[in-house]
């Protein structure tokens, strides 16, 4: 068996050679006369998947180690009964991790305490759910909106209206559909943002195109600056709202260690039930195991451990070379640059942090970190 890799998959080598002959392509090698003759195609979301890639291969199974599928023509897929898997949640806590740390930054920054605040949630899968339990367990009211969850016959769910007019924080995780009863394109459009409270603060980390972003640019003054990981036209960026942002980062909220090897364990698993081949590589041993505790000091604020351990702030350091750039071609690379290049961050359950004073300690487990 012939084994296509995008060469970022972390440990696509070293997993998917127990299964045949694995070789690791640059993005740009990814082309239907390069991946003609191979079996497995292993891509995340930097490929268009479809019949223009795929049409007179001999690919039997796609493996996308990301959690969204917008790149993906399933539909396609199912017609040529190829097989499919995506590295949905993959990423989730590492999703929702950047959610906290754009909380306690927003707060730091206005010098207001997130007790005395409400976050709304859209969107209550796999990330939503996770930022819902802390934050409950943070004692923070919340109002959740899913209305897929609730036609389901689950409770605890709000109209987007209410959510809109009475929450002080919005963090949005729904995925992107383009059509039917619950399209989310443009889901928050210029009549959402005119319903927003005054001063309320939006973290965007779904999908780009979920959020309309001229409508949101020209309601910022009226709202707080946001904080957007995700954009409409990637790598095309929207650089007039991004200059109006807190914090701009490129697509990375999910960009963990953690997340990274979780969706390539993901695509392997099932890829070896595919082809009823026996799992042989050990991601507990020789991923997972490997990652190192870190240490950091507290030194008398919540936000700046998690702005150490995920650097939004210097994230958007980074960010502004993109902004300061006046060729539009050239902030499509550095965009692709940044993302191709992100630092190695960690999950919080991988920092022990020292010198916590004993009323704060309780937060910081919530968070997730481990504490002495």
């Amino acid at each position: 068996m012939k084994i296509a890799a995008d060469k970022n998959i972390l440990f696509a080598k070293e997993a998917f050679s127990t299964l045949g002959d694995t070789v690791l392509f640059d993005l740009k090698d990814i082309t239907k006369e390069n991946i003609k003759n191979f079996d497995v195609l292993l891509v995340r979301s930097t490929i268009k998947v479809d019949k223009e890639l795929l049409e007179n291969t001999q690919i039997k199974f796609v493996g996308s180690a990301v959690a969204g599928i917008d790149h993906v023509d399933t539909e396609y897929l199912s017609q040529r009964q190829i097989g499919f898997c995506a590295a949905s949640g993959c990423n989730a806590r590492s999703v929702a991790e950047y959610v906290f740390t754009a909380i306690y930054a927003f707060c730091m920054q206005k010098n207001i305490s997130l007790q005395n605040l409400t976050a709304g949630i859209i969107g209550v899968g796999n990330i939503g759910e996770q930022v819902a339990q802390t934050l409950g367990k943070l004692g923070i009211k919340t109002v959740l909106n899913d209305p897929i969850l609730e036609k389901q016959g689950k409770i605890g769910f709000s109209p987007l209206e209410y959510l809109a007019k009475n929450c002080d924080i919005i963090t949005v995780h729904t995925p992107l559909t383009k059509s039917g009863e619950y399209k989310t394109e443009n889901l928050l459009d210029e009549d959402f943002f005119a319903k927003l409270k005054k001063d309320a603060f939006l973290i965007q980390a779904s999908r780009g195109a979920v959020c309309n972003e001229d409508a949101l640019a020209k309601s910022i003054g009226k709202i707080s600056k946001p904080i957007i990981d995700v954009w409409a036209d990637e790598p095309d960026i929207n650089v007039n709202l991004a200059k109006k942002c807190l914090f701009a980062t490129p697509h990375v909220a999910g960009h963990s260690l953690d997340g990274k090897i979780n969706g390539t364990k993901m695509i392997y698993d099932v890829c070896c039930d595919f082809f009823s081949k026996k799992n042989k590589f050990d991601f507990e041993k020789e991923a997972f195991s490997k990652i190192t505790f870190q240490t950091v000091k507290y030194a008398g604020n919540i936000g700046d451990v998690l702005l150490k351990c995920c650097p939004i702030d210097a994230d958007f350091s980074d960010f502004k070379k993109l902004l300061s750039e006046k060729n539009a071609a050239e902030r499509k690379l550095i965009f692709k640059k940044l993302r191709a290049n992100y630092r190695k961050r960690l999950e919080f359950k991988h920092y022990k942090i020292l010198n916590v004073p004993v009323n704060v300690a309780e937060e910081l487990k919530i968070l997730g970190f481990c504490v002495i």
